[in-house]
């Protein structure tokens, strides 16, 4: 009894260590770290996300530069900070645009007053890289854009991604789910008619298989054949093995020990039509 308490005091001890163990977030504080707390501080983040969504993002979306002609309008105005550089920008302003609809904007004239930064905050992540989260505010959503930093201040990433309440999750989740299945009956309702089309083209130039009824209707029809070429014969043996072997086809039996042909009458009308 001890020794099952005693393991059972180890277990507990186990499992309390390894909740202890997980990192707790000390948000707006870069104690520890490798980035100086004079650059890395709320309001010197707080301003450059200002400066990337006020003055950038809502400047070029007015301007008419998209994701699809980003690299024609600005990659000379960026590249000369380099390529990574240039790619983080790009990608930060591509889930910008994404999002820009959803966080919600009476009309471009208002675009820069309705979406705005409100808040900023950041800590340092287990991989030792710090991470600024900033609230966008627009007039039906907020988002959240993180930005990761090197400990010289350029930023290596940027994301947006709006908030959505419970409701919007379930909906969009509901109708991820209708369109994957709707896809997936699709896709088995074609291979379905593609299959029944087979035979179509594989099999159309095959014989059809003949049923036992038509094979036997050809045998006695071989047989019948066979009697009026016979009719002219003197040896009634051979006319008599002929009729014999056309009654065993018609009964479907395997030789002719069931029955005795005993006489032959000739008759005028023609029997195959009666």
């Amino acid at each position: 009894m001890k020794s099952k308490l005693l393991v059972l005091g180890v277990m507990l001890s186990c499992l309390l260590g390894l909740t202890a163990c997980g990192q707790e977030i000390n948000y707006n504080s870069v104690e520890g770290s490798r980035y100086q707390a004079e650059t890395f501080n709320v309001e010197n983040l707080r301003a450059f996300a200002t400066t990337v969504e006020d003055q950038w993002f809502e400047n070029w979306y007015l301007q008419g530069i998209t994701p699809q002609n980003f690299e024609e309008k600005m990659y000379f105005s960026l590249a000369g900070y380099g390529d990574d550089y240039y790619e983080v920008i790009y990608k930060g302003y591509d889930s910008w645009c994404k999002a820009v609809e959803e966080l919600g904007y009476s009309n471009l004239e208002t675009l820069q007053g309705d979406i705005s930064v409100t808040d900023t905050k950041f800590y340092i992540n287990s991989d030792g890289v710090l991470v600024a989260q900033s609230e966008l505010t627009g007039t039906t959503h907020t988002a959240n854009m993180e930005m990761y930093f090197k400990n010289n201040g350029q930023p290596t990433d940027i994301g947006v991604t709006v908030n959505k309440s419970t409701p919007e999750k379930l909906g969009n989740a509901g109708l991820n789910t209708l369109l994957g299945m709707g896809m997936a009956f699709a896709i088995l309702i074609i291979i379905s008619l593609i299959i029944s089309l087979f035979p179509l083209f594989i099999g159309g130039g095959k014989k059809k298989k003949e049923s036992d009824k038509e094979i036997t209707q050809k045998a006695m029809d071989n047989a019948t054949n066979q009697i009026a070429e016979q009719e002219e014969l003197t040896n009634d043996a051979e006319l008599v093995a002929v009729i014999a072997a056309a009654i065993a086809a018609y009964e479907g039996s395997g030789g002719t020990d069931g029955f005795v042909v005993r006489s032959i009458r000739k008759r005028n009308t023609n029997w195959k039509n009666n």
